[in-house]
């Protein structure tokens, strides 16, 4: 059995329109769920039983995309053999630093998100940004590796237009992947 817990906030996202998203959870991952809400009311643990730990843990993972701030169909994404969940800990990176911290999450987003939609077009994966300080990205192999680097490269001070260069740079490769040709 596995628990992870979730602030209040989360939890309602999985419960709202009756549990549909949490039943979907458990029809696509093949667990049953059950979900504790502390009576203090700011998070709450959710239980995942399977006689299958592999299904589990994609449950928990899914679990942790919600955590982060993805909405349930973007974190189901996580169900498909190709799809990945990575994260990038800001305060880790920052060592910390609440400012630095503020500082970089603000250079992700960009004004009125552009900068967060113009990384998510170009890397084709899903980003979300939490409230304790963590970046998730999930999408494909090369498309996380590629959001992932866009971003580091970002934290390490490089400018936007740089890093969109780049993410044009692997899209274009991906797609010559894709279709099979060699540049």
């Amino acid at each position: 059995m596995g628990l992870v817990q979730l602030p209040a906030k989360r939890i309602a996202r999985l419960l709202r329109s009756e549990g549909k998203a949490l039943r979907e959870l458990e029809k696509l991952a093949g667990v049953e769920i059950f979900v504790k809400e502390d009576p203090d009311g700011q998070e709450g643990q959710v239980d995942v039983s399977s006689e299958d730990s592999e299904k589990e843990w994609l449950a928990e993972q899914a679990l942790k995309a919600i955590d982060l701030g993805f909405e349930p169909k973007n974190a189901f994404k996580l169900f498909r053999d190709n799809y990945y969940l990575e994260i990038v800990d800001l305060g880790q990176a920052m060592h910390g630093k609440a400012n630095a911290v503020s500082r970089q999450k603000a250079r992700i987003i960009g004004t009125e998100g552009s900068a967060k939609k113009k990384l998510e077009e170009m890397s084709e994966a899903s980003l979300a940004l939490s409230d304790d300080d963590r970046v998730g990205i999930i999408g494909e192999f090369d498309e996380v590796k590629a959001a992932k680097e866009a971003i580091i490269r970002l934290l390490e001070g490089a400018n936007h237009a740089g890093v969109f260069t780049y993410l044009k740079k692997e899209k274009d490769l991906r797609r010559s992947r894709r279709l099979g040709a060699r540049i």
